[in-house]
């Protein structure tokens, strides 16, 4: 691939998903609860069994939280030090994946490919927001460009490549999203009739993977009875089918929610799509490269398909795929600039993105003005804390609109500019333009994208209370959640001492709730009520209205802040 082009647009993403990272604070939930793991670790707590607020903690593996602890070294558990790590897999997502579609496609589609895997919603949002499913997807990249080299015939190290980072994978996320690529190139090798089966699965292989990720599985597992059931059989498998015997607050999307999410997180270049599937999984396949376009497809089906039947799903399960969509949708625009036999004509791709261009331009310019509200459920397909709320009768904290009025109208102009740009481009059937076009505004309109993500934050931040929290605590003071505690992480990260929960078992602690020493950290509202009238100050932080609070049982009853969805109450006045 052209160095100076790539290189150009490397930069471009880089500057994209890197800068303003520090310009809001954590979201809660889920990114306070994250970085309070990061810093129990840094503070000397267990690098093998994780903990937050001293309860052992097993949803997630070590891998993001190390890297966390290391960068908490240095700048200390600020947002940009957190924040830095699914920035920096999401620009390595489009590097990977741009270096997948030079080798099969050549260095128009690896251009077009790395960059439409960065310009996409979706890939932006959780680039810059603190979970490990950039990090994840990173390593699934990897994983497939490892198995291309080798089947290509490049040496043992695409080979080993390819089990190293599904390794890292299972020690990023959950290992049976680890398994999942395994899974299917074996459904590959086994439909294109590759012999010897075992050539694709060599023992050392197998070493590598099991090297990378089996002996934190197995140490979790010698310190914590119980934790391989828990991760595998309760957090996966009994997920699938909602049968949980440790269920969290997540509620999940309907099918028809999860496909519309993830088509609307990849636009425009889901558009595409269609032509791309097409070319890709048509047989019969004639070489090499043809063969692994269709792996490439199945990548991409398989995966959507597979969250799409799950009784369980949430926005950003479709993740995965987006490496994948996007060599399909470049290979589909690169296919219709050099007019390829069968290929799309320019205006089949055009025009859906100039009526796309032209729609966003009116309804953002509509809502500015507040002549288009919000669709009835759209916030709840894509806040999943928005629908855990709404499952217990509550709406969600936000932002007044007049927070938003600048960033839409900016974003109109974006998106009136490329409409007037693209039907230019269809009128004179420039394929080429057309797709500079679409990049040019995506690349324009997802920085301010970021900025509705920081006012978005903003609204929900627990950091008012916090502040409250912190002017008024005294050394014998008790603080006090009701509700899950990654429902207000980032008090972990300020104060300096342990929070005790009440009715917060309905979380990712639920099964580190079983062990011992989480007995003083979990209350029934029989031992709240003890305390409360009691000789010390107590705090109640509570995510719940007034109406559904525990705190209606209390007497008493001091409301101290109400702020972003949170209340802040105690026994004593101020």
């Amino acid at each position: 691939m052209p160095r100076a082009p790539f290189g150009l647009a490397l930069l471009a993403v880089g500057l994209m998903y890197l800068l303003g990272l520090a310009t809001a604070p954590f979201l809660d939930p889920p990114e306070g609860f994250h970085a309070a793991i990061a810093q129990t670790i840094r503070d000397g707590g267990d690098w093998i069994t994780l903990r937050v607020n001293g309860v052992r903690y097993f949803d997630k593996p070590p891998l993001l939280y190390w890297l966390m602890a290391g960068s908490f070294s240095v700048a200390g558990p600020t947002e940009a030090a957190a924040r830095i790590w699914p920035a920096l897999a999401a620009i390595g997502v489009a590097a990977v994946t741009g270096r997948i579609g030079m080798v099969l496609g050549g260095p128009r589609v690896g251009l077009l490919a790395g960059l439409f895997v960065a310009a996409n919603l979706g890939i932006f949002v959780f680039g810059r927001h603190l979970k490990p499913d950039l990090p994840f997807v990173l390593w699934i990249v990897l994983a497939y460009a490892g198995f291309v080299v080798a089947y290509r015939g490049g040496g043992r190290w695409g080979l080993a490549l390819f089990y190293a980072s599904l390794g890292l994978a299972a020690l990023t996320k959950d290992v049976l999203g680890a398994i999942g690529p395994l899974v299917l190139v074996a459904l590959f090798v086994w439909l294109t009739r590759e012999r010897p089966y075992g050539a694709w699965a060599p023992w050392w292989g197998i070493a590598i993977l099991l090297g990378a990720a089996l002996p934190w599985y197995l140490a979790v597992e010698l310190r914590n009875d119980g934790f391989l059931w828990y991760t595998v059989v309760d957090n996966h498998l009994l997920n699938f089918t909602r049968q949980r015997l440790f269920p969290d607050e997540d509620v999940p999307l309907g099918t028809l929610q999860f496909l519309g999410v993830t088509a609307l997180a990849f636009l425009p270049w889901t558009l595409a799509l269609p032509w791309g599937l097409r070319r890709a999984l048509r047989l019969p396949w004639q070489d090499a490269d043809a063969r692994l376009w269709g792996l490439l497809g199945l990548w991409a089906v398989v995966v959507v398909g597979l969250f799409t039947v799950s009784p369980f799903k949430l926005p950003h399960y479709g993740l995965p795929a987006f490496p994948a969509l996007a060599l399909l949708a470049a290979r589909a625009w690169d296919d219709c600039i050099e007019a390829l036999p069968g290929a799309a004509t320019p205006r089949a791709l055009m025009v859906p993105v100039l009526v796309l261009f032209a729609f966003l331009g009116v309804a953002l310019s509509l809502a500015a003005l507040d002549r288009l509200p919000l669709p009835a459920g759209a916030q709840l397909s894509v806040d999943v804390a928005a629908r855990n709320l709404a499952a217990r009768g509550q709406v969600a904290a936000g932002s007044p609109l007049q927070a938003y009025v600048p960033i839409l109208l900016k974003s109109a102009l974006v998106f009136g500019a490329a409409t007037v740009a693209m039907a230019l481009a269809v009128w004179r059937r420039w394929p080429a333009a057309g797709v500079g076009v679409a990049l040019a505004a995506m690349i324009a309109f997802l920085p301010m994208a970021g900025e509705a993500m920081a006012q978005f934050t903003r609204g929900r931040s627990v950091r008012p209370i916090a502040e409250a929290l912190i002017q008024r605590l005294a050394p014998a003071d008790r603080i006090i959640h009701e509700g899950a505690l990654e429902n207000s992480g980032s008090l972990l990260l300020v104060i300096d001492r342990p929070v005790h929960v009440v009715d917060g078992l309905q979380s990712n602690l639920a099964f580190g709730a079983t062990f011992p020493e989480a007995r003083n950290v979990f209350w029934s509202p029989t031992r709240l009520q003890e305390a409360w009238a009691g000789p010390e100050r107590c705090f109640l932080v509570s995510t719940l209205a007034p109406d559904l609070s525990v705190a209606r049982s209390l007497a008493p009853r001091h409301l101290l802040v109400q702020e972003r969805g949170r209340w802040l109450y105690s026994n004593l006045p101020d």
